[in-house]
């Protein structure tokens, strides 16, 4: 029998509950060694269950990142035991947009001419759920191979013009493919929600996906300006999905040259920040309005497809903290600098 949509909604909020507090964090940040690290995380509520097994002295910087990430891959299939509508359809949204992500990683490796490497960095937890033989793309050595291991596939669709370029040419261009892999992702999600719900708990969930593109489109706008194209031409590389992020919003962002002038341009689109905190990178500064976004949204929606959504995203950034504090550990960077570069 399924979870009524307040048992989802009570499951994700008490998933997000357990999220590492600032405190924790700040104390993972001042640990001087991967495996100091491993050994905090183990003793946490959100890590501490998949790491329980694991030797904190042995373990290497990418097996505890994968452990990290099957963390919050896990949660999001444990709602699938209870709930066979909703989080059924969410969690092969999050598994497609893996997927997506290691097609990326793949054609990345080719290029680079370090497809050793993608295989090392392959989650077995992906593999079991995939729709794609994912070792046999690890195994490609060319765009041919690529190509040919994806044929049939949405992916491959997506992706047959650029590769087919590639193999004449040697090259390809790994930012085109990012957004034509996300544009086609998003697509899908746009299709089944629309397929799938109606009214007020359509228009919300639209909402907090297009707002989550926009965030995205900002930071290709000013990766845009640094290589010089104008409005324009950055137009052609977004993904082509808007909520508030007109064309004019874009041109008034191509023309800013700071972050904090970048921050008041999305404040007067709607796209604030619920603190006064100060930003390093346009992704930092995009990152927080989501977060912030989501975290509100979260806690006060009733709509369990929407707080479902939200929980996907929170895990996402809570994930990517943790792993900016584990790489900045290994490199020696001082606890405040990496605490610096967090989106709390």
């Amino acid at each position: 029998m399924a979870f009524s949509s307040n048992s989802v909604t009570a499951r994700a909020r008490a998933v997000f509950g357990r999220a590492l507090t600032p405190q924790e964090l700040t104390e993972l940040s001042e640990k001087r060694s991967v495996s100091d690290a491993a050994a905090f995380l183990k003793t946490t509520r959100r890590y501490g269950e998949t790491l329980r097994d694991i030797e904190p002295a042995s373990i290497h910087r990418g097996q505890l990142e994968t452990l990290l990430s099957k963390t919050a891959f896990d949660i999001l299939s444990s709602f699938r035991r209870f709930d066979f509508t909703e989080s059924k359809w969410f969690f092969r949204q999050v598994v497609t947009r893996l997927e997506a992500e290691q097609v990326l990683y793949a054609v990345e490796s080719v290029a680079d001419g370090s497809t050793y490497g993608y295989i090392l960095a392959l989650p077995e937890f992906l593999i079991r759920e995939s729709h794609l033989d994912l070792l046999e793309l690890g195994r490609a050595k060319s765009f041919a191979d690529i190509s040919e291991k994806l044929a049939g596939t949405d992916f491959g669709r997506v992706l047959e013009p650029l590769l087919r370029e590639a193999q004449s040419t040697g090259k390809i261009n790994i930012r085109e493919c990012e957004r034509r892999l996300y544009t086609h992702y998003y697509l899908a999600c746009m299709k089944t929600v629309n397929r799938l719900f109606r009214g007020a708990r359509k228009d919300e969930l639209r909402r907090a996906i297009l707002k989550s593109i926009d965030m995205r489109n900002v930071v290709t706008c000013c990766r845009m300006r640094a290589f010089g194209y104008d409005a324009d031409s950055a137009g052609a590389k977004l993904l082509p999905f808007r909520y508030r992020l007109s064309p004019e919003a874009v041109s008034r962002l191509m023309q800013e040259q700071d972050i904090s002038r970048i921050e008041q341009s999305l404040a007067e689109l709607g796209y604030r920040t619920d603190g006064g905190a100060q930003f390093q990178t346009v992704e930092q500064l995009t990152d927080k309005i989501s977060l912030d976004f989501f975290r509100r949204t979260l806690r006060i929606s009733q709509n369990s497809s929407t707080v479902y959504f939200c929980l996907i995203e929170c895990l996402e950034t809570e994930l990517h903290n943790v792993k900016t504090i584990i790489e900045g550990i290994r490199y020696g960077i001082p606890s405040a600098e990496i605490r610096e570069m967090l989106v709390l």
